[in-house]
């Protein structure tokens, strides 16, 4: 989720429980208003009345509401409290034909003559009803309105704020390192986000180094191991050549022989995955994994005749995927390679190409293998001596690089299906 979309929700979500409670006190305060409204002007009446109940003595007997909205009744002789008593209730209303809220002024007042009256007056208030669906929608109202200006001010005002932390990431996308790429400046008026283009160049330059120190410590390390190694293996072989040797000695050699070349292949390997694990295959085309998988198992047909092991390959559909060539050989030569390895004599190795999948089945050994630990280094099923060990290592490293998925299943055989991406 993007951060302004993230800021928005949590802000929406405080909208939606801040606005009740708000439109709730509100319309208490509103409705306190309208009856403190309504009082006053019921007590004003009370004193009209009252007045013109003392002119008028007809007024005193005054039992029925009528078109006056209030009524005069007697009282026995007596003490009164003269304290005014507010109360609403509903009354029959004929032009509307449904019972709708009055509020009453009841009190007492003793006439000249010292006799005692009550005195009810009734007026009409505001409907409940109406008035708190009038609120409701003036508060929905209210709310889009609210979410619109928002969602405008996000789109306008926020997106121009964060201008400046956007370029920064488009500009981290592009960093690759060991190309000598550079952050591009900024001009931002927010001191936080020039702050983050400093210490972001800073970790920048400080990962160049590093990567610049390790890449020259690899190449030189391998170089020197290699040399030695392939000086080794030249000696021994001429010392068998030219040497009369008994033949257990000449066993003995052959064995220092294929250690060293395992040691070399080794080597190599690590090698390959110190290079793809710190991307130094940078260049890119669109591979043909159907041409690809075809000159590769041709390449490896000596060994599959040696193991005696067919190879047959099933085109689907034809598979494009953009990507370093190197890369994709050695994906592709190390599952084939690593098929042929642990295969038995009379067993196959199958390809099926899809449009987005490669499918690697082969016979070998009848148990599954363990599917969390068959990409981790130096792990082998087997013992012999023609594996490193790093080969499904590789192909789990330069998957890795290229958002590619690998699965492996067991189903009477072995296989494992590459998943690329659709793009």
């Amino acid at each position: 989720m993007k951060l302004q979309n993230y800021t928005l929700r949590y802000l929406a979500i405080t909208l939606l429980l801040v606005i009740p409670i708000w439109a709730g006190i509100f319309y208490v305060l509103i409705l306190d208003e309208v009856y403190d409204n309504i009082d006053d002007d019921l007590k004003n009446s009370k004193i009209i009345i009252i007045r013109h109940a003392f002119a008028n003595q007809e007024l005193l007997n005054s039992p029925e509401f009528g078109i006056n909205k209030f009524t005069i009744k007697p009282l026995p002789k007596g003490q009164y409290s003269n304290k005014e008593e507010f109360s609403t209730s509903k009354e029959f209303m004929e032009y509307d034909n449904d019972n709708e809220p009055i509020r009453t002024l009841k009190t007492v007042f003793n006439d000249d003559k010292g006799n005692p009256y009550e005195l009810i007056i009734k007026a009409s208030i505001v409907e409940e009803d109406e008035l708190l669906e009038d609120l409701f929608l003036a508060l929905i109202g209210l709310y889009v309105m609210l979410v619109i200006s928002i969602l405008a001010v996000n789109h306008l005002l926020l997106k121009k704020i964060w201008k400046s932390f956007y370029i920064i990431l488009e500009n981290l996308k592009e960093i690759k390192l060991g190309t000598g790429s550079k952050l591009k400046a900024i001009d931002s008026p927010i001191d936080e986000f020039n702050i983050l283009e400093k210490e972001v160049e800073k970790m920048l330059n400080r990962n160049e180094s590093i990567y610049s120190s390790q890449k020259q410590f690899i190449e030189n390390a391998s170089h020197e191991l290699q040399t030695p190694l392939a000086i080794s293996i030249n000696k021994l072989e001429l010392f068998a050549e030219n040497s009369v040797l008994a033949d257990e000695q000449l066993m003995e050699i052959g064995k220092i022989t294929d250690t060293l070349n395992r040691l070399t292949r080794l080597n190599k390997s690590l090698l390959m995955l110190s290079k793809i694990e710190n991307q130094q295959f940078s260049e890119e085309e669109n591979i043909n994994f159907n041409e690809l998988i075809l000159v590769l198992t041709d390449d490896y047909s000596d060994l599959a005749d040696f193991k005696e092991v067919k190879i047959t390959v099933t085109e689907n559909d034809t598979l494009y995927f953009k990507m370093n060539k190197g890369l994709a050989i050695a994906l592709i030569s190390n599952l084939l390679k690593n098929a042929l390895i642990h295969n038995h004599h009379n067993g196959f190795v199958n390809f099926m190409i899809d449009k987005n999948e490669i499918t690697l089945s082969n016979s070998g050994n009848n148990s599954p293998l363990n599917s969390d630990v068959i990409f981790n280094r130096f792990y082998r099923h087997t013992t012999t001596n023609e594996s490193t060990g790093l080969g499904l290592s590789i192909v789990k490293s330069i998957i890795n690089n290229y958002s590619i998925k690998i699965e492996y299943l067991f189903q009477n055989n072995h296989q494992f299906k590459i998943i690329f991406p659709i793009k």
